[in-house]
């Protein structure tokens, strides 16, 4: 019989490869971090976790947020983006100290992995804290310093200089860090200060995480200032490549669609913050039929108000069919798909995860899927997308290494992040 360091046996294992293959019982061999095995054979484990009653799948990964916006979680409510952003977010946020950005990434890197969420993308400040911070708790990071210039007191190179340092300092950190340029937003930025991104983009060899047609005013300004989409003028300057991936995509036309197909532009599909604040619905239906890879984010805790993908991957299928009126709209198997593989692709990190295949490193997520509100479990697909919550989460591997056991952190104690969260928290709102 085979042996591995690990062993995962007996549960229902969506591989999430190019055939989809759902293996019942299926079986997974984990060592150096890499998956060894998969398939039906009964194998052994120096550490074996029974997945039965359990559905296996790939870490969920996702796509958008700002990750210590934990600190600003049930805080600014029921107001629209713009005035969300400027009269209440961005006052506090000039206070910001590092202190108060660790307490709120180890807290939201601790509900992730939860949640069974193992890789983020992530656009804030004080982006070493963040850094540190997934490292400890265990989950993967592609993370951006946010650049905002046209708001900014200090010159374009300033700005853009902060962003340069953490990409030279933390891309390919321990492994588990990726670094991106993050260029706030069209109306935020400078066409001539996005061609800079560009630039330091290539020179450096990382992607860019931007904001883009979010909500329709500043979409609409933009183009009575440049006579042009946004999308349409980024592809003029030649920003949008590969690497790019734009979060929300909302108010694009269909040569819009055709410019992010024709350049391979990935997408962070964001439901929930776009419609708690009345921001719209994204076409990620038809985004996903061009084959715009498309990846699914909750956008930060303080627009969402959780990091938690398995609670918003209905939401994500259920906006999509109520924007086309049609039923068949973003389907079960295929919203699976873009909150795992979909989002390493989407990160263009699927050479290395989202899916469970020899070679691929082990990031695995263990549901426990005999709970009453999934039974029976008929498809998998279908009872992970209308059914399922973070709650559900029972094991998370991430790197071959266990983090989460029983619905119990592995590497921190969460005791004390709650206890340092809570200090940063009276410290910034006191």
């Amino acid at each position: 019989m085979k042996r591995f360091e690990i062993a995962v046996k007996n549960g229902v294992v969506l591989t999430m490869d190019q055939e989809m293959r759902a293996l019942n019982p299926g079986s997974i061999g984990i060592s150096e971090g890499e998956i060894k095995y998969v398939g039906k054979e009964e194998i052994m484990g120096e550490e074996e976790i029974d997945a039965r009653g359990c559905v296996v799948m790939p870490g969920l990964v996702n796509c958008h947020t700002h990750s210590p916006m934990t600190l600003f979680r049930n805080a600014f409510e029921d107001q629209p983006l713009e005035k969300w952003l400027k009269e209440y977010v961005w006052p506090v946020e000039a206070m910001l100290k590092p202190e108060h950005v660790r307490a709120g990434a180890m807290l939201a890197a601790a509900e992730m992995a939860l949640a069974g969420v193992t890789c983020f993308n992530d656009m804030y400040f004080f982006m070493d804290e963040v850094a540190k911070a997934a490292v400890e708790v265990g989950i993967r990071g592609v993370l951006s310093e946010g650049l905002v210039e046209l708001f900014s007191d200090k010159t374009s190179e300033e700005v853009l200089k902060k962003g340069v340092r953490f990409a030279e300092e933390y891309h390919g950190w321990k492994g588990m860090i990726w670094a991106a340029l993050g260029p706030h937003a069209e109306y935020s930025c400078s066409l001539e200060f996005l061609s800079r991104i560009r630039e330091e983009a290539d020179r450096l060899g990382v992607g860019i995480h931007i904001h883009l047609a979010e909500v329709k005013p500043p979409v609409d300004e933009f183009v009575r200032k440049h006579g042009k989409t946004p999308i349409k003028a980024l592809d003029e300057i030649g920003f949008l490549k590969k690497d790019v991936l734009i979060a929300h995509a909302i108010y694009l036309n269909d040569d819009d669609l055709n410019i992010l197909k024709r350049w391979d532009v990935a997408i962070a599909y964001n439901p929930v913050s776009n419609m708690k604040l009345a921001s719209g619905a994204a076409r990620v239906d038809e985004m996903m039929k061009l084959g715009i890879r498309v990846g699914l984010g909750t956008d930060g805790p303080g627009s969402n108000n959780t990091l938690d993908l398995l609670q918003d991957v209905k939401i994500a299928s259920l906006l999509q069919k109520l924007r086309y009126m049609d039923p068949s709209s973003l389907p079960a198997e295929r919203a699976v798909r873009m909150m795992s593989r979909g989002g390493a692709e989407a990160l263009n990190l699927d050479h290395l995860i989202g899916s469970i295949e020899l070679g691929k490193r082990a990031d695995i997520v263990v549901l426990d899927t005999r709970k009453a509100r999934y039974l029976p479990l008929r498809d998998p697909y279908t009872a992970i997308t209308y059914c399922s919550s973070g709650s559900d989460v029972r094991d998370v591997i991430v790197d071959g290494k266990i983090i989460v056991r029983n619905g119990k952190l592995q590497t921190v104690d969460l005791d004390i992040v709650v206890n340092e969260f809570e200090k940063a928290v009276a410290d910034l709102f006191q």
